[in-house]
């Protein structure tokens, strides 16, 4: 019995090792021209989704859906809201011409600079904003190509396959979030589904988006 522990014990260690060591074993591409992550940047104007979160903050748990509006304004600045279906704001979040991120509005749930900081990475990945460009490195398996851009915290890949862009993936000294990119109009969409997962804290998104627009 004693035995068969043990090489449980080993197995399992194993198993954690490797899952932790993946993403320092990617192998540089070694094709010279791989266009940049960069193309798959969502261009929009207005998108609606209709959106679910999930989560908990210390002792509370919290649930809230609605839509979730992406909107480029005429200042050239981007908005992204979070209203129920009463209309009333449960977070509205803006980023300037220069990516300067900033609060309009939000409810007191979700007023905690740890949440908010969360909500701001995640929609900041989702659109691929504040990411230098130059910094890009590329990496590939058998099934993707994972292109590596350092954050402020952590790193972030995107990972496409044939072309798509499949998954984001932000990781420290383990995966931290990932989100699940559904199929692109063009691609430089919005996806049509988004699911956002982070692993550390159990807190998810998910996203759905609503092809006919209403009027505001």
């Amino acid at each position: 019995m004693k035995h068969c522990l043990r090489l449980s014990s080993v197995f399992l260690l194993l198993a954690l090792c490797s899952c932790s060591n993946f993403y320092s074993q990617l192998k540089p591409t070694t094709e010279t021209h791989v266009a940049s992550a960069m193309q798959y940047q969502p261009v929009f104007e207005k998108e609606l989704y209709r959106g679910i979160i999930d989560g908990r903050f210390l002792l509370k748990k919290f649930h809230l859906s609605g839509i979730l509006l992406f909107k480029k304004m005429e200042d050239s600045s981007t908005r992204v809201v979070f209203q129920n279906e009463m209309g009333i704001s449960f977070f509205d979040f803006e980023w300037d011409r220069s990516d300067r991120f900033s609060v309009k509005q939000v409810i007191p749930q979700l007023d905690r600079p740890a949440l908010i900081k969360t909500l701001q990475k995640d929609l900041q990945l989702l659109m691929m904003r504040g990411i230098d460009i130059t910094t890009e490195r590329n990496f590939q398996t058998s099934e993707a190509l994972y292109q590596r851009y350092p954050l402020e915290r952590g790193t972030v890949y995107y990972i496409s396959e044939n072309g798509q862009l499949k998954r984001i993936e932000n990781v420290g000294k383990k995966k931290v979030t990932t989100i699940f990119i559904g199929s692109k109009t063009t691609p430089t969409a919005l996806p049509e589904t988004v699911l956002i997962k982070h692993h550390k804290a159990n807190f998810s998104i998910q996203l759905q988006k609503i092809d006919t627009h209403v009027d505001e």
